[in-house]
């Protein structure tokens, strides 16, 4: 599957997957706004703690360097 099929499929605008990179700060960005529906609706906090936590994960992955 190509970047731009996955773009469609997953109703993601096809400019801004240009890369398998910014499939990750799509992902951090779709994780943050998660986090803030759970917490305004008091959902467990150990379940928010856990998403922000991936969400990091994620955004630090994009940021990295290899070596």
């Amino acid at each position: 599957m190509t970047l731009e099929q996955v773009a469609i499929k997953y109703n993601i605008n096809t400019n801004s997957l240009n890369a398998k990179d910014d499939a990750l700060k799509v992902s951090v960005k779709s994780i943050q706004f998660l986090v803030k529906e759970l917490e305004r609706k008091k959902v467990d906090p150990n379940l928010v703690t856990q998403l922000k936590k991936l969400g990091s994960f994620l955004h630090d992955v994009s940021e990295s360097t290899v070596g």
